[in-house]
């Protein structure tokens, strides 16, 4: 039964191979055969994950109060005719200011390795461009990271890059929408 089952499967790789064109699995031109496909020189790429998230606020109070008073009185002898006379200044402001932003960005982007760096960190930059229905979008990242934050399967999020420079910017008609008109831009000036 063992011989049996031997003999077919050797038939059946014999005449598999003799109906395809001989080609080996792996060639080599990818690297090693054991070795995972991080990116390492100029001109790989590393899919950057960007997961950015930034909240800020800012409170300021302040009172001020200011009270200045002087007086006279009638004067004596031969001045006491004079009536008593005063000044008084009071000055007061009470300010409140808050201010509260946040932001997040949650994308991705395919850099190049434009650089390999004297301490063995690349210097990366990417950029993409997506139109659809007349909005465009468009995505810009640049920094530099490390060989040993890239995974294995060759991405990287954008905490580890250094220097990271994230331009994020749309156009089209619904951006158009925000802004005011002309009309209101002029009298804005004027005011």
């Amino acid at each position: 039964m063992k011989k049996t089952f031997l003999l077919f499967i050797l038939i059946l790789f014999s005449v598999n191979g003799t109906s395809r064109s001989q080609q080996p699995l792996w060639n080599g031109s990818e690297g090693s055969l054991y070795s995972n496909l991080k990116a390492y020189r100029v001109g790989d790429v590393v899919t950057v994950i960007i997961q950015e998230q930034s909240t800020a606020s800012s409170n300021a109070k302040t009172d001020t109060k200011v009270k200045n008073e002087f007086s006279a009185g009638p004067g004596r002898g031969t001045l006491d005719f004079m009536s008593l006379w005063g000044l008084n200044s009071e000055n007061k402001y009470k300010g409140d200011a808050k201010t509260q932003r946040s932001g997040s960005l949650d994308a991705r982007i395919t850099a190049k390795i434009i650089e390999i760096l004297q301490n063995g960190d690349y210097r990366i930059e990417g950029d993409r461009e997506v139109n659809i229905n007349g909005e465009r979008e468009t995505i810009k990242l640049s920094g530099t990271i490390r060989s040993r934050d890239i995974r294995s399967d060759n991405t990287i999020l954008s905490t580890y890059v250094a220097n990271a420079k994230i331009l994020y910017d749309g156009k089209g008609i619904i951006d158009s929408g925000h802004e005011p008109g002309i009309l209101t831009k002029l009298i804005n000036w004027f005011i």
